[in-house]
């Protein structure tokens, strides 16, 4: 199990084998800014004590200099914030396990960042790969297993090819496919200039794919809300915003259907003694995304749960395209003229 960051300020200040005058100071320092109660604090400082002398690992450096360095470098939060959503951002290129998402969060948590985290982790941020951060992350890197050869790190691995019938075509001089660390389910195309295509059974995708710059199938979009609630629910967040935290959106439950320039999104709510409810709502798509009212009969008491639905599909649609651009290598252009095609996406794309 990692260390905790106080028992990593812990471990430093040790690591000659005794507590200097300086680094029990530097230890209140630590306790103050990681905003560690008494109480914590003592549990975290006896059960280390108690280890000392075991060859687990319990800290990731060696003295009382570089404590002071990492104590200076936990005052500049705003850094670390944007430094943490990248870090986790990398994690998914290096492949990040259960085990080490809770040593990483746990560890990031501590330090007061580990919303910051999980946004990069879970990629509801858009944000690049990082090569530097500030020592004072150096700890999380190494859980994140990102302490190695940044260079060997980097280097593009080669992408798997299979074939298929495209569910995400991209037509663009400069678009160039890779693997979907977000979506495995999904591989590159052979014979396509860039497409991926399902790589699971029971998918199936209308072969009639129309022309355009980014075309992407509607069972795309309804997997990505499907991984989107999921991570909130393992996050142990509110599934949508509007229902009681006892209350759970089951992921494999989510349904779109198109009607013309109309898209409806379902899902069905587990309401516990109350048994089971299957909210709606809908969008109209025409070069635009707008929220479609919600019908009159409904009830007021459902209106924010119609409001949340709305929002969650608006999100989507906002962030898959991102997410496939930055997997073409055009993550710098951005999207316009959004349409449906029956059960097909289609936009242009603005470089």
């Amino acid at each position: 199990m990692a260390p905790t960051p106080f028992e990593h300020g812990l471990a430093l200040a040790w690591s000659d084998g005794a507590l200097s005058r300086q680094g029990a100071m530097m230890l209140e320092e630590l306790q103050q800014k990681l905003n560690l109660s008494d109480e914590l604090r003592a549990i975290q400082e006896e059960a280390w004590l108690t280890d000392i002398s075991r060859n687990d690992r319990r800290s990731f450096g060696d003295g009382d200099q570089i404590l002071r360095e990492w104590l200076d470098t936990l005052s500049d939060y705003d850094s670390m914030a944007t430094a943490v959503k990248a870090m986790g951002r990398s994690a998914l290129d290096v492949g990040l396990s259960k085990n080490a998402w809770q040593e990483a969060y746990s560890f990031a948590n501590g330090l007061g960042l580990g919303d910051d985290l999980a946004k990069g982790v879970w990629l509801e941020e858009e944000v690049e790969s990082i090569k530097e951060w500030p020592p004072a992350l150096d700890p999380l890197a190494i859980i994140l297993g990102l302490a190695v050869s940044m260079n060997e790190f980097f280097v593009k691995q080669d992408v798997k090819f299979i074939d298929g019938v495209p569910a995400i075509s991209i037509n663009h001089d400069n678009a160039k496919p890779s693997s979907l660390s977000w979506m495995q389910e999904l591989s590159p195309l052979n014979g396509h200039p860039c497409a991926w295509g399902w790589n699971t059974e029971n998918v199936e995708t209308d072969s009639n794919i129309p022309e355009g710059d980014l075309v992407y199938n509607t069972s795309i979009l309804s997997s990505w809300i499907k991984k989107l609630i999921s991570m909130r629910n393992n996050r142990g967040e509110t599934s949508l915003s509007g229902l009681p935290e006892n209350f759970v959106v089951m992921p494999s439950s989510t349904e779109l259907t198109v009607s013309g320039n109309q898209m409806t999104i379902s899902v069905i709510v587990d309401l516990g003694k109350n048994g089971l409810v299957k909210p709606f709502a809908s969008i109209t798509i025409d070069e635009s995304v707008s929220v479609d009212d919600a019908p009159k009969t409904l009830p007021e008491s459902w209106l924010p749960i119609h409001e949340s639905l709305s929002q969650l599909l608006m999100y989507a649609l906002d962030t898959l395209p991102k997410q496939i651009l930055v997997a073409a290598e055009l993550g710098n252009d951005t999207i316009s003229n959004m349409k449906i095609h029956g059960n097909w996406i289609t936009t242009q794309i603005d470089s």
